[in-house]
């Protein structure tokens, strides 16, 4: 595996993120349910007379941008947040909202691993959060929410990008965020040193396809607003490229080979983001 280039991507990403002045869009979805992109993992807000809830909280250093959007939807408070999974550009600006007194939402994987030392070969050491970062309200399989008119159902998908990865459905909106079990157009990351496997991750995309419809509103962790069709392509692609790794491991060739041999063609737009396509063979080559 190319740990090397991969660090080097990422460093030079948060390099970026750094330098960059910080703005969050802000694209209404319905019923009170709001998209806020910054930098990192795609942040929903549902606002109403029981306040806000958010689902993630990007970078830190993002959070004045997400404070200004928030009081332009109402106060700018968050009463509840719930987290997908423990990565900081999804959970960066839980210690700002914990201390606002935001009760924070998660699987129990995800306090157990915000809340101690990771070494991780992709993330490098990653020191426990503050404490004001950690969910208070933790689960094993699923919770409900009802908040704003809706029911919030948290369901553990475990496994797949991480041990402890939560989908968001909001039942009578008809609208899911799926965090980092999907990654629009783009090959994912299996954090396969927080529990995350390549076979479980697509195990649980095909769950999600069964669960969600047509007209189902999708937010990826990374990317724009989607909806089953472009859920269904990302499977296509999941199923594909393993197949393809996995027919050239049966021919011999080893992780370097078959880095160096590639994926069909077809697949080369899907490495424009921070996973490219060594990174994607090295998971499905390197996978438990």
């Amino acid at each position: 595996m190319k740990i090397a280039s991969v660090l080097l991507g990422l460093c030079l990403f948060a390099a970026t993120v750094i330098a960059e002045t910080p703005s969050v869009t802000t694209t209404a979805i319905k019923d009170g349910l709001y998209l806020l992109q910054g930098r990192g993992g795609n942040v929903m807000a549902s606002v109403g007379d029981d306040g806000v809830l958010l689902i993630d909280s990007d970078y830190a250093n993002y959070l004045p941008a997400y404070q200004q959007a928030l009081t332009a939807l109402g106060d700018g408070r968050a009463r509840f947040l719930i987290n997908t999974h423990w990565h900081g550009d999804h959970t960066g600006g839980n210690t700002y909202w914990g201390e606002q007194g935001a009760v924070i939402v998660a699987h129990d994987n995800v306090r157990e691993r915000m809340s101690s030392s990771q070494d991780n070969k992709l993330l490098g050491l990653v020191e426990p959060s503050p404490v004001a970062a950690w969910p208070m309200v933790t689960y094993d399989d699923s919770l409900a929410l009802h908040v704003n008119g809706d029911t919030v159902e948290v369901r553990h998908y475990p496994g797949g990008h991480t041990d402890g990865d939560s989908v968001v459905f909001f039942v009578k909106a008809n609208v899911v965020h799926l965090g980092d079990h999907f990654f629009k157009d783009r090959f994912p990351f299996v954090d396969i040193d927080s529990g995350g496997t390549v076979d479980g991750f697509i195990a649980n995309v095909a769950l999600l396809l069964e669960k969600i419809s047509a007209d189902t509103v999708i937010i990826p962790g990374h990317g724009s607003l989607a909806n089953r069709a472009d859920l269904q392509r990302y499977y296509n692609m999941l199923v594909a490229t393993r197949a393809a790794v996995k027919s050239m491991q049966a021919e011999g060739l080893d992780l370097a080979a078959i880095q160096a041999r590639g994926l069909d063609a077809q697949w080369a737009s899907w490495g424009g983001g921070f996973i490219k396509q060594d990174n994607w063979i090295s998971f499905i080559v390197l996978s438990p």
